[in-house]
């Protein structure tokens, strides 16, 4: 009945805007559909309906604002905003759940985050390469990190504290603006990683007790490497590279001790 109820109205509204032309009565059959859905899982509290409206209301939006906000601009940027639209849509899933049921479900923020930073790049930035590298990689590891420290899973933790390393590393060391020496670009993705094994052991401190000090195996491994590289391909500047990146280490560690002073007064 609802699929059923859906069709009908959204058919009637693009067979209904071929004789007035105005155009956006066929741009809100898709959102007026999901709206129907979303309304139906309210009813019937089936998450089904619920995912279904969430994603199709927030496609229906994105296309929306592509074909009218964005209609002057180039074309890379209206998939921009249809791609962000999709990307509240799944956002919206999380949200409406958790009204729902008081329940925080979290595996829609993984496609969520995922599709709005492309749709960020394609927007607000040349959309190189490494600029979605750099969004989408970041953006998913916050995304773990936060559901790993909210759920007290130490396995998305992990991953995310990873990619967060990853992600910032790549984009700077081979996007624009970057060295061109090899080694030294090597040497910046590598000690960027290694931060992302330190953060491991910082962000562990607040669903384990105990201090983790495997992650520092491979990070202090990878950081040496790294600043072996740079200082290979880059000599001039090795010094404050070093010591640009030794002082975040620093800063890593100075939280880590505030995390276990919270834990110990607790």
């Amino acid at each position: 009945m609802v699929v059923g109820l859906t069709l009908c109205v959204s058919g009637s509204m693009v067979l209904v805007d071929q004789f007035l032309k105005v155009q956006w009565l066929t741009l809100m059959a898709p959102i007026t559909g999901g709206v129907i859905f979303i309304f139906a899982a309210l009813r019937t509290r089936l998450r089904g309906y619920l995912i279904a409206g969430s994603i199709l209301a927030g496609s229906g939006l994105g296309v929306l604002f592509a074909m009218t906000r964005f209609e002057l601009e180039p074309m890379i940027e209206r998939i921009g905003a249809g791609v962000f639209g999709l990307a509240v849509g799944f956002a919206a899933i999380t949200a409406m759940v958790f009204l729902m049921t008081r329940k925080f479900v979290w595996w829609p923020l993984i496609p969520a985050v995922t599709i709005g930073t492309v749709g960020f790049t394609l927007l607000y930035t040349p959309a190189g390469f490494f600029d979605f590298v750099l969004y989408v990689l970041t953006g998913l590891g916050l995304v773990l990190l936060a559901v790993g420290i909210s759920k007290h899973w130490i396995g998305l933790i992990i991953p995310g504290c990873l990619l967060i390393g990853i992600g910032p590393g790549t984009s700077i060391a081979w996007g624009a603006g970057a060295a061109t020496n090899t080694l030294a670009q090597t040497g910046v993705m590598l000690v960027w990683f290694a931060l992302g094994w330190g953060l491991i052991t910082m962000f562990s401190r607040v669903v384990i007790d105990k201090f983790v000090w495997w992650p520092l195996i491979p990070g202090g491994i990878i950081a040496m490497v790294g600043w072996g590289l740079y200082i290979g391909g880059n000599p001039g500047n090795a010094i404050a590279f070093i010591g640009n990146t030794g002082s975040i280490v620093i800063i890593i560690f100075g939280i880590y001790l505030l995390l276990m002073r919270r834990g110990i007064r607790r």
